[in-house]
């Protein structure tokens, strides 16, 4: 059987939001990301409606580059065990790719650096011919719009989605826990019930594949 393997990328294979640490790279105060991130997790500001104020201010706080958000990309760590992690599953024979609800600029780096050839984002930036950011395209929550990229990858690609391994910290990944043989990394009330394996450590990914 074909064996595939999917990394979440915040909270998994770095040990931070990329999402945060990009908005306060570019000049939002936490506190006002705090306020918007509770706000859309609250229910009461749509995720597409999140994400437009979020380039609202971006451009607020002055012209966002590619170049930057490469650089602020670049700037990143990933968890230091995710390499041998990534590298133990492609000795094993399994198809690694990664999907990110993150922004497609930030994950491509990533995805680059740990040697990741297939990757996924939920959310891409427009840059205008000047290489300056214009808006964010957005496939909806991250949820839903993560689970239909994998669908789509399984069926394209004939792998059973059922025997997919998905490896994931967050509650974005709730419906791809529904459906996939989920190994949660670290504790979250969400998935917990959900996950077909739980691990502390990348470390320990190599026992469970």
């Amino acid at each position: 059987m074909k064996k595939l393997i999917c990394f979440d990328l915040d909270g998994t294979l770095t040990p931070f939001s990329t999402w945060e640490a990009f908005n306060t790279r570019l000049g939002i105060s936490p506190e006002d990301d705090f306020r918007l991130f509770n706000l859309y997790k609250e229910g009461n500001l749509p995720y597409k409606d999140w994400i437009m104020e979020l380039v609202r201010l971006y451009k607020k706080n002055g012209v966002v580059t590619k170049k930057d958000i490469a650089q602020t990309a670049e700037d990143m760590e990933f968890r230091p065990e995710a390499e041998a992690a990534i590298k133990d599953a492609k000795e094993k024979d399994y198809h690694v790719i990664m999907i990110s609800g993150g922004i497609d600029a930030m994950a491509k780096s990533f995805a680059a650096r740990l040697g990741i050839g297939e990757w996924f984002s939920t959310n891409k930036a427009v840059f205008n011919d000047e290489d300056e950011l214009v808006d964010i395209e957005t496939s909806g929550d991250e949820r839903e719009a993560k689970l239909l990229l994998l669908k789509e990858f399984c069926l394209k690609n004939d792998y059973e989605i059922s025997e997919v391994i998905e490896v994931a910290d967050g509650g974005n990944d709730t419906e791809l826990f529904k459906i996939t043989k989920g190994v949660l990394l670290g504790a979250n009330k969400e998935l917990e019930p959900l996950a077909w394996k739980q691990i502390d450590s990348l470390d320990q990914l190599k026992d469970l594949i």
